[in-house]
């Protein structure tokens, strides 16, 4: 390979800076848009005509976060780095802009197919033209080299899997972690076991019974049994009870991105987790495998708008046996979850449902 394949960018340090809630005026929302959607065009037009997949992550873009649904993204021209970071500057020069429109530019690099070293090479100018960290572009990097192993340990460090498990340990102590380390191993732990199954008596309404309803409906096990998740991961499961996912592979990316837009942690790396189980092909997850282009970059977009409005860290903040005996409305009510707009999605009988 070239040099440029191998070259590292250290341009500022690995900070998150982005705030998926933060309100924009329409003035500057429109702004940012007519700057940023050619930077997105740009990488779509790589290899010549855009491909649909990259469309579509545009369009996810352009309709679910920045609210332009109206422009016309053929018309929009394509830019050198320079420019890009001209035009983004001229409207705010705030960095945060910078650093969402260069992880838009590599997702939609990600959906687009094979990962290049053209595509490689324009992220690396673009984040030093933008002089912001190349996070993103190392991602780029090693789901293009192949370093799965990095890919995965990214996943383990910076993803939503490490507060979840740092918040139950923090909520259940060591009992938690043995219950966790014994199921993982590929035995029962029964008291964890027992605890969730109640769940299934708590009242009709209540946030327990919906996860417990969530649960059976997906014939899924509850946490403790032999083959069912490791007890950090029903926090993920309890987002989509709260958020009104459903769990086909393009619900999961909507459920992810609805976690990528209240987490503490850059939306970029929350989001890869779901790239890299049912796009990418990597298998994020111990328990399902890897799958290629079954996201659905709308359902992705939609659910990190979705979750902009939560004012709650739901994986890392709170504990959800403290609000399951609570109505679930009230609940969402609470931490401002609004009501998604679309009814969950499920596999159909013969399809095995997901539980990541």
């Amino acid at each position: 390979m070239g040099p440029c394949y191998h070259r590292e960018i250290q341009v500022v340090p690995d900070t998150m800076t982005i705030h998926p809630g933060r309100h924009l005026a329409p003035e500057l929302r429109q702004c940012l848009g007519r700057a940023g959607l050619p930077c997105l065009m740009t990488m779509a037009r790589l290899r010549g005509e855009p491909s649909e997949r990259a469309l579509a992550a545009i369009r996810g873009i352009r309709d679910h976060l920045l609210e332009l649904p109206d422009v016309d993204l053929s018309l929009l021209p394509s830019l050198e780095p320079e420019a890009m970071a001209a035009g983004i500057t001229a409207c705010d020069a705030d960095q945060e802009w910078r650093e969402r429109i260069l992880r838009g530019m590599t997702l939609v690099a990600l959906f687009d197919g094979e990962p290049s070293p053209e595509a490689l090479e324009l992220l690396e100018r673009t984040a030093r033209s933008f002089q912001v960290n190349a996070s993103p572009v190392r991602s780029y990097r090693n789901v293009m080299q192949e370093r799965l192993g990095m890919v995965r340990l990214d996943l383990v460090r910076r993803s939503f899997v490490r507060d979840a498990a740092r918040a139950t340990l923090r909520d259940g102590g060591l009992p938690m972690l043995a219950a966790t380390l014994k199921v993982v191993s590929g035995h029962r732990d029964q008291g964890t076991l027992e605890r969730f199954q109640t769940l299934q008596d708590y009242p009709s309404g209540s946030f327990g019974k919906a996860y417990a309803d969530f649960i059976n409906v997906n014939q899924f096990n509850f946490p403790g049994d032999v083959g069912g998740p490791p007890v950090p991961v029903f926090r993920h499961d309890c987002c989509h009870v709260l958020g009104g996912y459903g769990t086909t592979a393009a619900e999961e990316g909507g459920v992810v991105g609805f976690q990528a837009g209240f987490e503490h942690l850059d939306p970029f790396d929350v989001v890869m987790f779901a790239m890299a189980e049912f796009e990418l092909g990597i298998g994020a997850s111990p328990f399902i495998p890897g799958e290629f282009g079954q996201l659905d970059p709308d359902h992705l977009f939609a659910g990190l708008e979705h979750g902009s409005h939560v004012n709650t860290d739901l994986i890392r903040d709170i504990d959800p046996w403290n609000h399951f005996a609570e109505p679930l409305e009230e609940v969402r009510h609470r931490f401002a979850i609004p009501s998604r707009g679309r009814s969950p999605e499920y596999p159909q009988p013969s399809a095995t449902p997901t539980q990541d």
